[in-house]
């Protein structure tokens, strides 16, 4: 981000004025997301190019430490400040971590030698064709839940095994997997639930990269005490998005399936503007 001048200069007059960096003032000032909000702004538009990448640090202690060295802060002179420290960045460190994992899950390709995988894959299958048995692992049976060809795995290539475990979660732990396997199968406003999963855990990803869900994250965080974050969270919101898409997919009833990436680009857009609100939370599903 660029530093305006005028920002800059506000920045210093007012540290010279009160003896405290805009930082320790919001930390004492506001709460919940929009004290996270504002302190990110913060950080954005810091002179320092060690916090201006605050994404990149996972552990709180080292981001503390950052901020502290690099605004010169003298721990004697604000020691609320100080003792709430740790608090105040867990929720970032929690958000940057699960980022890093979640990206890494991304680019980690499926791997039909990987038992791990395989056995993940057939869990899907049994979960969404509790009483119906696989063919056979190269089949055409896996078009009935959604895959494009005889072999899932080369569906899974843009978010590797990220989208599958997003849709094995769903499939697994939410009565939503069925009620959404029965809705893709709309005789008239009906999607490939695989595929429509994959791409929606693309606008998943694409949502924590920019920067937007860690409002949704923040919220879960600062209204549920210093709670780590973990995968599951991150399942979580995407089961949410995937159902809040098919809803809106199908009430707007597209005239024909080739209608989907229009559709799914405003869905995009309408779900930018809730994680940009002051109630970006998205609602678990069950």
């Amino acid at each position: 981000a660029v530093v305006s001048t005028q920002s800059g200069h506000y920045g210093r007059v007012s540290w010279r004025i009160s003896g405290t960096h805009r930082i320790q003032r919001i930390s004492s000032s506001y709460k919940g997301l929009d004290k996270m909000r504002r302190i990110e702004e913060c950080l954005v538009n810091s002179n320092h190019q060690e916090l201006q990448n605050f994404r990149n640090y996972t552990n709180v202690s080292e981001l503390s430490a950052a901020i502290i060295n690099a605004k010169e802060i003298v721990p004697s002179k604000d020691p609320e400040f100080i003792a709430r420290i740790d608090t105040t960045f867990h929720p970032m460190c929690e958000i940057n971590k699960l980022t890093k994992e979640a990206t890494t899950l991304k680019r980690t390709a499926y791997d039909t030698d990987n038992e791990e995988h395989e056995m993940m894959l057939l869990s899907l299958w049994n979960s969404l064709q509790p009483d119906r048995e696989l063919e056979d692992r190269i089949s055409d049976d896996w078009g009935d839940i959604g895959f494009q060809g005889m072999d899932p795995a080369t569906d899974f290539r843009g978010m590797g095994i990220l989208g599958l475990q997003n849709l094995h979660y769903l499939a697994k732990y939410k009565k939503t997997g069925a009620q959404l396997l029965l809705a893709s199968n709309h005789p008239n406003y009906g999607f490939s639930l695989a595929i429509t999963s994959i791409n929606l855990t693309a606008v998943l990803m694409q949502m924590l990269e920019s920067g937007l869900l860690r409002n949704h994250f923040y919220y879960k965080c600062c209204h549920g005490g210093s709670r780590s974050l973990t995968l599951k969270d991150l399942h979580e919101a995407y089961c949410s998005i995937l159902s809040d898409f098919v809803k809106f997919y199908q009430d707007r009833k597209p005239a024909t399936i080739m209608e989907f990436n229009s559709h799914k680009a405003a869905y995009t857009e309408l779900l930018k503007e809730k994680l940009l609100s002051n109630s970006p939370i998205l609602e678990a599903v069950e």
